[in-house]
């Protein structure tokens, strides 16, 4: 049985949702949406249109959804747009909120697949630190009064509910809890400049140009949804992740420039053939059917322009980026921590170590399944790959 099918069988009133989802997409009806649901129709700067007019053309053209994934997009862009509203909102009313003083945040990114999310959540451990459970990601600012913390975090348990029944293999590769840190991707879909609709679907034009555009919009939107979280977190440092930062590293520190950035590296047959197989995993329920070769090329083109700007950010901000191995943290979690830390210049105190290494201890690594997987299933050689990304590797790798 199919994730529609499924769908239909268990979740009938989502599968009553599914059918009214429009075949073709469009800004307008998208953003219509989004008004109806917040009572707001301010979305500021209109920055935002061309990533979403280009989504949505790349979301007809390319990617061929089921109605599960239609479904998917439909209600991830328009969550994302009342975001956009609400931020927009509290641009208008209470801006005191966009100018709490933020504690230089900690941001790790990288390459997908190469330990972010191990090394994010030992950073999180540290009772100093705070790191931003999905819940709050996906709804950072309430939408009304009744909006609660408690019903956000209902709202978004409901959500993990149904993907944990639909999709369990899913924690094998990346495992999500409402109450517990995720990457900050989540968040940057307001400003319409994110690589969250590429682990949906195979948008290809529109993550082509994505990897290449510049995110300067991104990062101011970014950096007031920081301060008014900030807000929620008094005193402590953000610890932030995630890969979608990879391509905009430069634009990320030029508006954040107290920031320090982490940026994480793993051996290149790995990470590829564990990106490709997570993409394969989520990309294939929301489609008719997933072209295993095109995948594989979007995902090489990514990875070129991604390393391409990772470069020219170590030139813009020689100071402020530290790069870590992934056979290090596997190797000594702790020492890894340490070396963050005197980067950062902060002490990691007794107290503070043990947090983290008592947090190591209870989630060792495939504690909630093993992820396998296989260049040739997509078409590639390790040595093709190994050779085209070889002076990576010798620098950052080996």
């Amino acid at each position: 049985m199919d994730i529609v099918e499924r769908i239909k069988a268990e979740f009938p009133q989502i599968a009553e949702v599914m059918s009214k989802v429009p075949e073709t997409f469009a800004p307008d009806w998208l953003m219509a949406s989004a008004v109806q649901e917040t009572g707001l129709d301010d979305f500021g700067p209109d920055t935002f249109r061309e990533p979403l007019e280009r989504l949505c053309a790349s979301i007809n053209e390319d990617a061929d959804l089921n109605p599960y994934g239609r479904l998917l997009f439909a209600s991830v862009i328009r969550n994302q747009l009342g975001n956009r509203l609400l931020l927009q909102d509290t641009r208008k009313n209470t801006p005191e909120r966009l100018s709490e003083p933020l504690v230089p945040p900690i941001i790790v990114t990288g390459l997908p697949r190469t330990g972010t999310t191990f090394l994010h959540r030992l950073l999180a451990a540290d009772p100093a630190h705070a790191s931003l459970p999905f819940w709050q990601l996906n709804r950072p600012i309430p939408r009304n009064a009744e909006d609660t913390k408690e019903k956000r975090i209902a709202d978004v348990e409901a959500l993990l509910d149904v993907r944990r029944k639909v999709t369990p293999e899913l924690d094998g590769t990346h495992l999500i809890r409402a109450e517990a840190p995720e990457e900050c991707l989540h968040m940057t879909g307001v400003s319409g400049f994110t690589r969250l609709y590429w682990n949906l679907g195979p948008v290809y034009s529109f993550q082509r140009w994505l990897s290449r555009v510049d995110k300067a919009d991104k990062y101011r939107d970014y950096v007031d949804l920081l301060h008014y979280l900030q807000g929620e977190y008094p005193g402590k440092r953000l610890v932030l992740k995630a890969p979608d930062h990879n391509d905009g590293v430069a634009e990320l520190l030029d508006a954040l420039p107290e920031a320090r950035v982490i940026l994480t590296h793993r051996d290149i047959v790995e990470q590829i053939g564990s990106f490709l197989s997570l993409g394969r995993t989520t990309r294939k329920l929301a489609v008719n059917a997933l072209d295993t070769a095109k995948e594989a090329e979007g995902v090489i083109d990514m990875t070129d322009v991604s390393l391409q700007k990772m470069a020219e950010a170590r030139i813009r901000h020689p100071d402020r980026i530290l790069d870590v191995r992934y056979t290090d943290m596997m190797a000594d979690p702790l020492a890894s921590v340490e070396r963050i830390y005197e980067f950062c210049g902060l002490t990691l105190a007794k107290s503070r170590r043990d947090a983290i290494a008592e947090h190591h201890a209870r989630n060792p690594k495939g504690k909630h399944g093993k992820h396998e997987y296989s260049l040739a299933e997509f078409g590639l050689e390790n040595d093709w790959v190994r050779d085209r990304y070889k002076d990576y590797v010798a620098e950052f790798v080996d």
